[in-house]
């Protein structure tokens, strides 16, 4: 059998070569959307994230294709850089804190997840204060304390969460 017979991939498994021809643009999106998406997935760690690096990779791809001397390695490559450019956004969001206005849900899990390490008694009472729009007689009607307890867990699970979020987010 004839070694020139066989479709060989790059180290990567990304781009099919062939001994006597270059892939098509279609048929290196066939072969290396996979590997590309895996690659991307390890680096960003969201499945969504990566298959918008890889998608952009593509797209770049495509419009230089005729020109690449190595399209497997010049996706990679694109890939690589697209994960690092996500990954340095991300960085930048959990430094900057004005910029996270743009992310409502990131700022949103984030509180959650502040919210979630408070004593239980403090998370309740935030709970019913900001999700149940309850006011303070009313969470002191409600779980059977005292108004001046329900103000001074409130105050304390409050001043708990700016301290952790404000530390975090500098």
């Amino acid at each position: 059998m004839n070694t020139t017979d066989h479709a060989t991939t790059d180290s990567s498994g990304a781009a099919p070569t062939t001994g006597h021809r270059r892939p098509t643009f279609d048929e290196l999106y066939r072969e290396a959307y996979t590997p590309m998406l895996r690659l991307a997935s390890l680096l960003v760690d969201t499945v969504g994230e990566a298959e918008h690096v890889v998608q952009d990779a593509f797209v770049a791809m495509y419009r230089r294709y005729d020109t690449v001397r190595n399209p497997g390695g010049y996706l990679r490559v694109s890939v690589v850089n697209g994960c690092r450019k996500t990954l340095r956004r991300r960085r930048l969001l959990r430094r900057r804190p004005e910029e996270r206005e743009e992310h409502d849900e990131l700022v949103f899990n984030h509180v959650i997840d502040e919210i979630k390490q408070l004593p239980v008694d403090q998370r309740i009472l935030v709970g019913l204060r900001y999700d149940q729009q309850m006011t303070d007689s009313e969470i002191a009607d409600e779980l059977g304390i005292p108004i001046g307890t329900v103000k001074s867990r409130l105050h304390r699970a409050i001043s708990t969460l700016r301290t952790s979020i404000g530390q975090e987010s500098r």
